[in-house]
């Protein structure tokens, strides 16, 4: 199956199939689109009723075309698809874009005939987007190419932008203008019967006309592809994703907390982040960080500059930056003297930079030169708020020039000024590259995804990779015994086993048939211990009585040890037993961790987070997908408030932040190596009042 979109999305020759001159027919709207957008290709109608619509020659059948159609743009009823699309490849045109609705998304029957679609397209090689979609758009000016029936023209620019939903996306067309946000492609995905989110990015990975890729994404169709292709190209420009239902229904039914927190839209957080992608949760983040990365550099370092004319403005602007992490520059006494020189005696030369409220455009240029030529500054925000002259066209004139001479520092401008603005700087300023931004807050988490992909970038080049030398023999006789009895759920000797043998940090432990072995093994541990039944079917422990802990003398464990055994023979569970945990009792250890794997849609997820036993109720916990990269596991680490609790605490030693990294990775190791495994729990990982880290309990799942 060859699927060339890239030829789709850059046609010489566009057919209008379904091409009607009735005004406020789609098949018109198509035809207004292209030709207001001036197509540079040839351009043809396809209706048998007419000889031409809104001046393009029109011809009955796509065959009768005297020459060869690169992409066809098909909107019949669709009952007529197929056969337009098999008169397409007779004619040798391959490539379609589908607008025609009531396919799969109206029942059955509609269902089957896009399957008949997606079956005739792969068996012949063709590249089909759709059915159900708004259309396509290229804006480079040797295509000019707008085939879809958005009511607006959209703005040039270097932002490649895919949607599942086509109302969406003509939304979208209508209110980038207004945001200085121009497009260079748009795909319109609808059913995806054939072209999907992953094909777009390969198309656009090496296409150096987008510079930003943005998706609305309802479904991924295969994650673990989607984030092999994404990692790639994040490392060449940024991804942004709004992902579209995000709200809980449930995990799955699991045996183990790891997969009951396993929620999809958690999981495929997880996936995203460690592809590099960013996620926002509405259009309007997603339209700030887009303005911010497609217009500004990433920054080399990362304090922040502000200058206003006007106080609360200001104070607003660092509270703001601190909500996100930005740092505000402490300027040097050369800077602020700089400053000096060229304002009022009234105004503020500390960070924020107070111009006051009659500063000159001259001014604003002379002070954001300032800064901008100081090295403890790299990054600008400019506020203007329009208070007695009117500066805000000039301000933005100077600040283009100055973008000119300092290219390496981010500039970004929030403007509360006149109703028209935005249509005075399109006529001054037509191609305007600084961010503008109405809000501060707006403007600020802009430049926060800035400094998130300038760290994620950095990253990446600077990546260690651990050789962990793990001997995965004994584990492979372990699971080896548990499928030759049929055992899914190891026991919780099996696991600790497992989980010794893969160097995880678990406290000494020995497996117990009788008292006396109790006895010696508690010896050579030392007390106070800890007992822990272990049953081939039991799985919460504790919900029968079958953990007691801090027993601190031999005589508190004879006695323990009966108690044990009466409570698991009055639960029948003695003939489900394959020993007696004995373990090490941790001292001092009052913090809890939680780590564990769930295999989920073909891929394993890592869960970390804050543990013990209520991690459902706060379900404090974030996931990343593996084979876990050592970045994975240092931001599963920093993605909860369970990195709160690491370091030295109310007299609690510091936690060592690798021990915990490698924790990871050995877990994820482990499934690397035996794929066969469902599921595994590390709850709880606790912290001593040393720092140590403990894998105190165990569950593997088969």
């Amino acid at each position: 199956m060859n699927k060339d979109l890239f030829t789709l999305m850059h046609p010489n020759s566009v057919a209008i199939i379904g091409a009607s001159a009735k005004p406020g027919s789609v098949g018109n709207e198509l035809i207004l689109r292209a030709t207001e957008a001036r197509f540079t290709g040839r351009l043809v109608a396809i209706n048998p009723k007419n000889d031409e619509i809104n001046g393009v020659p029109c011809y009955p059948n796509i065959a009768s075309v005297p020459f060869k159609v690169d992409t066809a743009i098909i909107a019949v009823p669709a009952a007529g698809v197929l056969q337009v699309l098999e008169e397409c490849h007779a004619s040798g045109c391959n490539h379609a874009v589908i607008i025609s609705s009531g396919f799969k998304e109206v029942g059955d029957a509609g269902r089957a005939l896009e399957q008949q679609i997606a079956d005739f397209a792969n068996m012949n090689d063709m590249t089909v987007v759709g059915p159900n979609c708004l259309g396509i758009i290229n804006t480079a000016t040797e295509y000019s190419l707008n085939a879809c029936f958005a009511p607006l023209q959209p703005m040039r620019g270097s932002v490649g932008f895919a949607t599942q939903s086509g109302a969406l996306a003509s939304g979208i067309i209508n209110v980038l203008p207004n945001l200085r946000i121009g497009l260079s492609q748009m795909i319109s995905l609808g059913n995806q019967c054939q072209i999907n989110s992953i094909d777009v990015l390969r198309c656009w990975e090496n296409d150096d006309s987008i510079k930003v890729i943005l998706l609305y994404l309802e479904s991924i169709p295969n994650e673990k592809e989607f984030r092999e292709v994404a990692s790639r190209i994040s490392l060449k420009k940024p991804i942004l994703v709004i992902k579209s239902g995000r709200s809980e229904r449930g995990a799955r039914a699991s045996v183990s907390h790891t997969g009951s927190l396993a929620g999809d839209d958690t999981t495929v957080s997880g996936m995203l982040a460690s592809s590099g992608v960013i996620r926002e949760l509405d259009l309007r983040e997603l339209f700030d960080t887009a303005q911010v990365l497609s217009k500004c550099p990433l920054p080399k370092g990362e304090n922040l500059a502000i200058i206003t004319n006007a106080g609360g403005p200001g104070i607003m602007a660092t509270d703001t930056a601190s909500d996100y992490s930005i740092t505000i520059a402490n300027l040097t006494d050369d800077t602020k003297q700089k400053l000096r020189s060229v304002l009022s005696p009234q105004a503020s030369v500390a960070n924020p930079v107070d111009v006051v409220a009659s500063a000159t455009a001259e001014q604003y240029s002379a002070s954001a030169k300032i800064l901008l030529d100081a090295p403890e500054v790299d990054m600008l925000l400019v506020i203007y708020l329009y208070i007695t002259g009117k500066n805000d066209i000039r301000i933005m004139k100077e600040l283009e020039e100055l973008k000119k001479s300092h290219p390496t520092k981010p500039i970004v401008a929030m403007l509360l000024t006149t109703p028209n603005f935005n249509n005075e700087l399109d006529a001054e300023l037509p191609n305007c590259s600084i961010p503008t931004f109405s809000y501060i807050a707006d403007a600020m988490h802009g430049l926060s995804r800035l400094i998130e992909r300038k760290h994620f970038i950095e990253d990446k080049q600077s990546e260690r990779v651990y050789n962990l030398n793990i001997d995965s023999s004994k584990t492979k006789a372990i699971l080896d015994s548990a499928k030759r009895d049929g055992i899914k759920q190891l026991t919780t000797l099996q696991s600790l086993q497992i989980f010794a043998n893969y160097n995880l940090p678990t406290p000494k432990f020995g497996n117990a048939q009788s008292l006396n072995d109790a006895k010696k093994i508690a010896k050579e541990i030392g007390y106070p211990v800890v007992l822990k039944m272990s049953s081939k079917t039991v799985t919460h422990k504790s919900d029968i009585g079958g953990v007691v802990t801090n027993i601190k003398t031999e005589e508190e464990l004879a006695e323990h040890w009966n108690r044990l055994m009466d409570r698991l023979r009055e639960a029948n569970v003695i003939d489900t037993l394959d020993g007696i945990v004995v373990m090490q009792q941790i001292r001092g250890a009052n913090r809890e961790l939680v780590a564990g794997i769930v295999e989920k849609n073909g891929t394993h997820q890592m869960m970390f987070g804050l543990g013990g036993i209520f991690v459902e109720a706060l379900h404090e916990v974030a996931f990343r997908p593996c084979p876990l990269t050592y970045l994975d596991a240092v931001s599963l680490l920093n993605s909860t408030k369970a990195k709160n609790i690491i370091g030295a605490l109310r007299g609690n030693l510091a936690a060592d932040p690798q021990e915990i990294i490698l924790t990871l990775l050995r877990l994820s190791q482990l499934v690397s190596d035996f794929p066969e495994i469902k599921e595994i729990d590390a709850n709880p990982l606790m912290i001593n009042d040393k720092g140590e880290l403990f894998v105190v309990d165990a569950r593997i799942v088969l």
